[in-house]
């Protein structure tokens, strides 16, 4: 039998409980930064706001505890007053699953409290509380901790973050209401993102036409804004397990395109744009040494960095003509193309220190999101 937070329970400030819930069709379709700008958006219509991901899946270590990164960016991007534990009561480690599966009756009820306990300690004299899900409505089944599950925990209202378009977007938004329905939470609208800008005003035309013959508001038709998808050095540093050979102050330059150096110099050089990074063999001197100097030379191009394969090392004069730019380099034991295919498949997530990209994030949900719209069906 599921319990949820109710009557009497997590009171606010006001008594006037506001309780939203994040979720999304599928992976990447911009939940974290619709959550951001969205919690941004709405901070003028509450006293207090608060921040919870029940149960997060990509968790960092804060002291000793594990922490989902999204929380550690929520609190820290708005200062939250909150125990950073109770804004993740529940990190999935891995093997979590297995260990799950072969006792569930004895580990649930645990996992069940502690999120109980985390939402009325973030619900304390707040206004408002963003719920961000991890997903789709199912995931989080498999140890009976779905996203329809703890939204109906803790009695929240939905709102499906999706992507651009209309067929698909459109049969997973019912699909996963469906899902929120027969757990009896209220799906209350949703936010189409990372819509094609030349095909916006299409997409909120037709997907209106669509969702209002489901009975759902469509809140906002958000445009794809590439940068927010643009990995930092330190990001492929991290992912790739990358040693860093020069200028470390150059790990959070974006990355907007990977150019693979397998071509001349003078040919190469055509293909590289501002926020470039060129991933090279370590025995291409020459290339590494063209693209230093058109860095040096183009005042309209900066380099993002350059990402030496193969386990190989330029040579040492090469390496110290380029201790003198502010170019970042780094270096992997891989070849050139599996560096570069893991590279365009990084999943990238906003980090603290993208601080373009919270800005970003939180403008486009004020300039394309019905925020106002969204408080009151919360009520």
């Amino acid at each position: 039998m599921m319990v949820h937070l109710g009557e009497g329970e997590g009171r606010m400030r006001n008594n006037n409980e506001r309780r939203l819930f994040v979720s999304a069709t599928s992976q990447n379709d911009g939940k974290t930064s619709c959550s951001i700008g969205l919690l941004s958006a709405l901070q003028p219509y509450a006293e207090m706001v608060g921040f919870i991901k029940p149960v997060g899946q990509r968790y960092v270590m804060v002291g000793d505890a594990q922490v989902d990164e999204d929380a550690v960016l929520i609190q820290r991007t708005f200062d939250l007053r909150q125990a950073i534990k109770d804004m993740n009561p529940v990190a999935v480690p891995q093997y979590f699953t297995r260990q799950y599966l072969d006792d569930p009756a004895q580990l649930h009820p645990g996992l069940v409290t502690s999120i109980e306990q985390a939402f009325r300690n973030v619900c304390a004299e707040r206004d408002l509380i963003l719920i961000e899900g991890t997903g789709h409505a199912g995931v989080g089944s498999v140890f009976d901790l779905s996203n329809a599950y703890v939204a109906k925990l803790l009695a929240a209202k939905v709102i499906i973050v999706t992507i651009g378009g209309i067929g698909n977007p459109v049969d997973e938004i019912a699909l996963n209401r469906c899902l929120y329905e027969q757990a009896g939470v209220q799906v209350i609208g949703v936010i189409a993102n990372k819509v094609i800008p030349e095909k916006l005003e299409q997409t909120r035309h037709y997907m209106t036409l669509a969702l209002e013959r489901m009975g759902l508001p469509l809140f906002g038709v958000i445009p794809f804004a590439p940068s927010l998808t643009w990995p930092t050095m330190q990001q492929v540093a991290d992912a790739l397990k990358a040693r860093t050979i020069n200028w470390h102050e150059g790990m959070q330059n974006a990355i907007a395109s990977v150019v693979v150096g397998a071509m001349t110099p003078h040919n190469a050089l055509t293909f590289l744009k501002d926020k470039s990074l060129l991933v090279v063999p370590g025995d291409r001197d020459d290339l590494v040494l063209a693209a230093a100097s058109m860095d040096v030379l183009r005042e309209d191009i900066q380099l993002a960095g350059l990402l030496f394969t193969g386990g190989i090392l330029p040579q040492p004069q090469t390496i110290d003509l380029l201790s003198r730019t502010k170019i970042p380099a780094l270096a992997v034991d891989c070849p050139t193309y599996e560096a570069a295919t893991r590279i365009q498949k990084l999943n990238v997530k906003i980090q603290i220190t993208d601080e373009e990209k919270i800005q970003l994030a939180t403008t486009m949900v004020r300039d394309y999101v019905d925020v106002e719209r969204i408080w009151n069906v919360l009520a």
